[in-house]
């Protein structure tokens, strides 16, 4: 990124605590929701089933919406007016006496994660057309480091109570509200701002604004199958590794954290490289076709080794995002970053719910005692062949 380094870093701080603000709190919610309600683990799984489902559909439904204001009253009030919004509702969750205030407080915590949105239309402002892959790379490593540290450090602020993680989210994001308020500066110039209409309430608005770009239109449909595959495989590696490999929670552990760490040096490192070295279209296409593999490679699995030397797949398949998000932005103008990033965090949003929802029900299906064929791995050749169905519309986008 070409702006000044104190607005990066709160950039990129707060890219950070979005992907921290989900996996701080994730460990303690369902203990913090079984002390608030009556009828014991039952009843507490069925309202933070549904805790989850209004975070998910929160951030679908307003990502696209503050990408929009984003565009039309710059990108430094949308951020600022979220972060200072996560940072009330953290306060209001660590202090809430009833399930439903803690719902309420989740659903608003949903939407302000969606500033990620303006977050990522802000590097695409500020950084030159042949630089975003690695800028994007960058903020994806930064995401990665967030999703993975969150759970860990929620689960040891746990240890001192359930409310604690709470506590600790809203002093992180308060203090980067106020740095940012002293250091960001405004990235979107006032004659790039584009008017808002009330299209931009509805959630589906992104996608249907995408519709006569077909090269967009075209890289939005590899997103969601991307991210519909990736997070199939996530939502199904405990369940799997315990079925065919026998492995418990310490086994698992480790795999998920040799996972992580490879995601994020892939991000940090390799992907910018890639795109370097090769550009954009050649990296999405070598990246989809590496999760492919990957994915084929898992499904087939019957000793651990096995499943760590698949990992060799890991750091091409990484590749693929940040390429698709710097394909995606030089494609539209500067007044519509803001839209489009809301839509790729809405898209990626709505895969992320349907995922794990279609992998769970396919490995249970396979595994089931009613099942023609025992196939622990179908869930992961499943999503091969969603990553096979990107490579096809990934290669029709980029001759367009």
């Amino acid at each position: 990124m070409t702006h000044s380094s104190a607005a990066g870093r709160f950039i990129l701080f707060t890219i950070l605590l979005d992907a921290m603000g989900y996996g701080l709190v994730a460990p303690v919610v369902p203990h913090l929701v079984e002390s608030l309600v009556s009828g014991g683990p039952a009843e507490a799984s069925t309202a933070f089933g549904a805790m989850q489902a209004a975070y998910a559909a929160a951030t679908f439904v307003c990502a696209p919406l503050l990408g929009r204001l984003s565009d039309r009253y710059g990108r430094r009030p949308v951020l600022l007016i979220a972060m200072a919004g996560a940072t009330l509702d953290h306060i209001v969750a660590a202090l809430a006496g009833s399930v439903w205030l803690l719902f309420g407080a989740r659903f608003v915590a949903g939407i302000c994660g969606a500033s990620t949105a303006a977050a990522t239309a802000y590097v695409a402002d500020v950084s030159r057309p042949d630089d975003r892959g690695r800028a994007f790379a960058i903020a994806g490593a930064t995401f990665a480091i967030g999703f993975v540290s969150g759970p860990a450090i929620g689960g040891l602020l746990g240890e001192f109570g359930p409310r604690v993680p709470f506590v600790a989210a809203a002093i992180l994001t308060g203090i980067n509200v106020l740095y940012g308020f002293f250091v960001l500066p405004e990235s979107l110039a006032p004659e790039k701002r584009k008017a808002l209409d009330l299209a931009a309430i509805n959630p589906l608005s992104g996608l249907m604004a995408w519709r006569r770009n077909r090269v967009v239109a075209g890289l939005m449909a590899v997103v969601f199958l991307f991210m519909l595959a990736h997070s199939g495989v996530q939502a199904t590696w405990v369940l799997f590794t315990g079925v065919q490999l026998g492995w418990g929670p310490r086994e698992v552990g480790i795999s998920l954290g040799v996972l992580g760490i490879t995601a994020i040096l892939a991000q940090a490192g390799f992907a910018p490289q890639m795109i370097r070295r090769l550009g954009p279209g050649r990296t999405l296409l070598i990246g989809l076709v590496a999760m492919t593999l990957f994915c084929t490679a898992l499904a087939f699995v019957t000793a651990g080794w096995q499943l760590y030397a698949a990992l060799v797949f890991m750091p091409f398949a990484m590749a693929a995002a940040p390429a698709v998000q710097a394909l995606t932005s030089t494609s539209v103008g500067d007044d519509e970053q803001g839209l489009l990033q809301g839509t790729i965090s809405g898209v990626t949003g709505l895969a992320a719910v349907a995922g794990p929802l279609t992998g769970a029900f396919v490995f249970r299906h396979f595994i089931g005692p009613s099942t023609p064929v025992h196939f622990p791995g179908a869930a992961f050749l499943l999503a091969a062949v969603l990553g096979l169905a990107a490579v096809a519309i990934a290669t029709r986008a980029l001759r367009r």
